[in-house]
């Protein structure tokens, strides 16, 4: 079967004789992973527009412009899905683990006249039910199997229940320097980094065509799953008041700089496995400031984020695994093709105080 990261039942026997995946993967050392080179670590341009914009704030006269300050609370919601796919010899597995934050954030924004703006960012959602599963799809190729017939699409595929948790830290600054009669335009650069947890329980697991001995199920705990992002942005900005009451905010960044790692336990498995990705993405926001009195605003905000990267996923068992005719303790697989993406849509609505 597929040396996969999916989540794992209960063990089955196929014709071989041979333990089955029951929703996991095969004997440890029955293929070897693709290679793909890892991208080089993260020196890249889009931290001098950060970095540059931090020091201008750092140097600037405090008398040379009028300088205020915002605090926001929010509530904050952040929907969307982490999906990981690693490709082997024989097959390849895809999982999706559901992104689904609703808690409370501030905000504190620091400005100086209409030219600078700095924004910090938090964000943080306590363990709780997740309403959405985990999806696990194998894709397998039967060719190096002995009795199991060609089958296209889906091969095998399982969902789990899910308990999350998340936590979000953000830092943006944008400079205004072009201003017309409508509108003012600038630049941004910002960091955000992203953490999400999860523990999956109560698989349910389909085999399709050659695979429907597969089909199982499991009560209980059988993963947990851990994704850090650290995501750096560097992009335009236009901002338009009207009448002094409204004030609307565009923001179209590119994510030139993002690094992913996870970590996957395999508990009915003995099995950790972990992946190290880079790569790149977009993000697209519009935030709205209502005037309601001299000092008090309230503030809206939505934003859509895609995000690609691609590295090296390794797998080790720190134990036998049941699923096995071999003790697999001590047994790893390295430099294993992974993609890492996620796609998100977030939305905020707050009180904010000026003083």
């Amino acid at each position: 079967m597929v040396v996969s990261r999916s989540m794992d039942s209960v063990s089955g026997r196929h014709s071989s004789g041979n333990r089955s995946r029951a929703a996991g993967a095969t004997p440890a050392g029955i293929m070897k992973g693709r290679t793909r080179t890892c991208p080089p670590p993260l020196i890249h341009a889009s931290f001098f527009p950060f970095l540059s914009l931090l020091l201008l704030w750092a140097f600037l006269p405090a008398h040379a412009f009028d300088v205020s300050g915002g605090a926001t609370l929010k509530a904050f919601s952040m929907t969307g899905e982490n999906a990981y796919t690693t490709t082997f010899a024989s097959g390849q597995s895809k999982l999706k683990w559901p992104i689904d934050v609703k808690t409370a954030g501030v905000t504190l924004t620091l400005c100086a006249d209409d030219l600078l703006e700095l924004e910090l960012g938090l964000a943080s959602d306590p363990w709780g039910k997740s309403s959405g599963h985990m999806k696990d799809y194998d894709y397998i190729d039967e060719s190096r199997y002995p009795g199991r017939t060609a089958h296209s699409g889906v091969d095998i595929f399982s969902q789990s229940g899910l308990d999350s948790r998340a936590l979000i830290c953000s830092v943006r600054s944008r400079v205004l320097p072009l201003h017309y009669t409508y509108v003012s335009v600038g630049i941004s650069a910002g960091y955000e980094y992203q953490e999400f947890d999860y523990r999956a329980y109560d698989t349910r697991q389909v085999g399709f065509g050659p695979w429907i001995d597969q089909t199982s199920s499991a009560s209980g705990p059988v993963s947990t799953y851990a994704a850090e992002y650290d995501i750096f942005s560097v992009g335009l900005v236009a901002r338009s008041s009207i009448e002094n009451v409204l004030i609307l905010t565009l923001d179209a960044s590119i994510l030139p700089a993002v690094r992913v790692t996870d970590e996957d336990d395999h508990l009915r498995r003995s099995r950790l496995s972990t992946s190290s990705c880079s790569g790149s993405g977009y993000q697209t926001a519009l935030s709205t400031l209502f005037k309601v009195s001299k000092k008090c605003f309230i503030s809206t905000e939505c934003a859509l984020s895609r995000i690609h990267t691609y590295g090296d996923h390794e797998q080790y068992w720190y134990g036998d695994d049941p699923a096995s005719s071999i003790n697999d303790t001590g047994q790893r697989l390295t430099n294993i093709s992974a993609e890492i993406d996620q796609k998100t849509f977030r939305a905020s609505i707050g009180a904010v105080y000026r003083f």
